[in-house]
């Protein structure tokens, strides 16, 4: 059978390769009694899909999905994110492992109302794995968002004090000071806090969070002080998440046998001088020293045995992805899936299926599932000076006085536009 379907294969290459503008038809006959699905039609929907449309599909009791919001590195690029990776339980639970640079449009994109995302793990502080946390604190009081972030992120274990992840969302509030304290009273500026849980990075197999039947543990990184990588446990299943690492016996002890081993793959450290522009002691010290090539991701996929590994931390291009194939191959022949942004992961028991999200690139906010307020009971309201709005051009007046008008008419509102001039 498998020589029967070699031939119009060949046939079409050929036709493509030539040019030639004659029709095609195989000698072969199809073989009798090939399997037919039951349920399409022109005009129904399909009755399975072969990518993932976010918010059509309900999530079974005992189903996980992961989804890839960002597999890239920390050179920017719109085609992939850098490190962000969301997992959905069955009960409800979204949880959010790393926050890097350019992934919280990925995040977006999904259509996800804001306030069931806001339990975030951030593994180290590179900007490539949180660049992106204080973007999605920022803008959640303009997109619908009520709730603070709660943010779990490594410190202790020895570092110095102002290294910790509370330091770091202190600098966050001071840096967008001026936007925290001239939104107040104009928008819903609850979401504007940030519940920080800062846990021992040194600490292995370390509980750090364990509600509603969801374990997640940190098992320390090999990547200078204060990184981590996480194993989240759920309804017997294991999803083992790295952030930058070398490879580490602490993984390949407790991630073992993992049904979803996410973990870094780099380029080989040749790329990082001909791709990257590294000097030569810059690409060796990045590549063998703080980070996992593909080759020796394969090796440690071959100690962790999962159900499936994934690949991700490098730039998948149709002429790096056969490179970073072959060296993982040279060690590892399990199930492995290469991430691009967008990459979905649905996870049962019995079954990982694999596919990509079609994401939507022109969203609008998503819906707010919490009433919003404009300003919370008791709170401080910002007045910008008066000398300020006396700035105003008044022949535009009379049109502004008509838009609230019509708006009032619209929305069965009573608003009037306050500028007045000054008498």
């Amino acid at each position: 059978m498998r020589s029967m379907l070699k031939l119009p294969l060949l046939a079409v290459v050929a036709v493509g390769v030539a040019g030639l503008q004659t029709s095609v038809s195989s000698p072969v006959r199809a073989a009798e009694g090939g399997a037919v699905q039951e349920g399409w039609s022109p005009t129904e929907p399909y009755p399975t899909q072969e990518v993932y449309y976010p918010g059509t599909e309900a999530l079974g009791e005992e189903e996980i999905r992961i989804i890839a919001c960002g597999s890239g590195m920390p050179m920017p690029r719109s085609k992939q994110a850098a490190a962000c990776f969301l997992i959905e339980l069955g009960n409800g639970e979204k949880l959010i492992f790393d926050l890097g640079t350019g992934s919280f449009t990925t995040l977006y994109a999904l259509g996800i109302p804001l306030d069931y995302m806001t339990k975030i793990f951030i593994s180290h502080q590179h900007a490539d794995h949180m660049g992106d946390l204080p973007t999605m604190w920022i803008y959640g009081m303009q997109n619908g968002r009520s709730k603070p972030l709660e943010i779990w992120g490594p410190g202790g274990g020895g570092m110095p004090d102002g290294w910790g992840m509370k330091a770091a969302t202190d600098g966050i509030l001071k840096f967008y000071n001026w936007m925290l304290e001239t939104s107040k009273g104009a928008l819903d500026t609850r979401s504007l806090a940030m519940n920080v849980t800062e846990f021992d990075w040194s600490k292995v197999n370390n509980v750090i969070y364990d509600q509603d039947g969801v374990v997640i543990r940190t098992i320390p990184a090999i990547h200078l002080e204060g990184s981590v990588s996480f194993i989240l446990e759920w309804k017997g299943m294991k999803i083992a998440f790295s952030g930058d690492t070398l490879a580490n016996r602490w993984w390949t002890e407790y991630a073992k046998h993992a049904d979803l081993a996410i973990h870094e793959a780099f380029l080989p450290n040749r790329s990082f001088v001909t791709r990257y522009k590294f000097q030569p002691g810059e690409a060796i010290y990045v590549s063998t020293l703080v980070h996992t090539t593909a080759a020796v991701f394969g090796k440690v996929m071959a100690l962790t045995e999962p159900r499936r590994a994934v690949a991700y931390h490098f730039q998948n291009d149709p002429d790096t992805l056969p490179e970073v194939v072959t060296d993982v191959r040279k060690s590892y022949d399990g199930p492995v899936d290469f991430a691009v942004d967008g990459m979905v992961w649905n996870i049962t028991k019995d079954e990982i299926r694999t596919r990509v999200a079609m994401l939507n690139s022109q969203p609008f906010p998503p819906a707010s599932v919490t009433e919003r307020q404009q300003a919370p009971p008791g709170g401080e309201v910002y007045e910008t000076p008066d000398w300020v709005l006396q700035g105003y051009e008044w022949e535009t007046l009379p049109l502004m006085d008509q838009i609230h008008d019509e708006f009032n008419e619209e929305f069965d509102t009573d608003f009037q536009f306050p500028l007045r001039p000054a008498e």
